[in-house]
């Protein structure tokens, strides 16, 4: 299983060098659920946890995690980097086939009768 340790937010594209799949980056930031100031975060065992316990502005425990695609750098010593593999539907194509036939009334004489090319 790949950790995409080789992409970063600054890389220059969005798909993983190590293992070609297309990964979608955002930011996660901790608010207080009273007083919605912003609280240090950590990640244990793939879960986002407060670095505190309690909120230093108003003394609450419980906190709400906010989702962002880009950040501020005021916001980069609160913010948690989340990286997610996104579903690839890009790669799947659709083909159309088309024959044609001769008809019986028509002045055309199709003497090979052969597929279109696809477009």
């Amino acid at each position: 299983m790949c950790k995409h340790k080789n992409i970063t937010p600054f890389s220059a594209g969005n798909f993983c060098p190590d293992c070609g799949k297309k990964i979608e980056i955002s930011w996660l930031i901790l608010r207080c659920s009273c007083c919605q100031s912003k609280r240090q975060a950590g990640v244990v065992f793939n879960s986002v946890v407060p670095r505190s316990k309690y909120c230093i502005k108003c003394g609450t425990s419980e906190c709400y995690t906010e989702k962002k695609e880009q950040i501020e750098f005021y916001d980069f010593e609160y913010a948690v980097i989340s990286k997610k593999e996104a579903d690839n539907n890009l790669c799947n194509k659709e083909i159309l086939q088309i024959w044609v036939e001769q008809e019986r009334n028509s002045n055309y004489q199709f003497n090979n009768l052969k597929l279109l090319p696809k477009f």
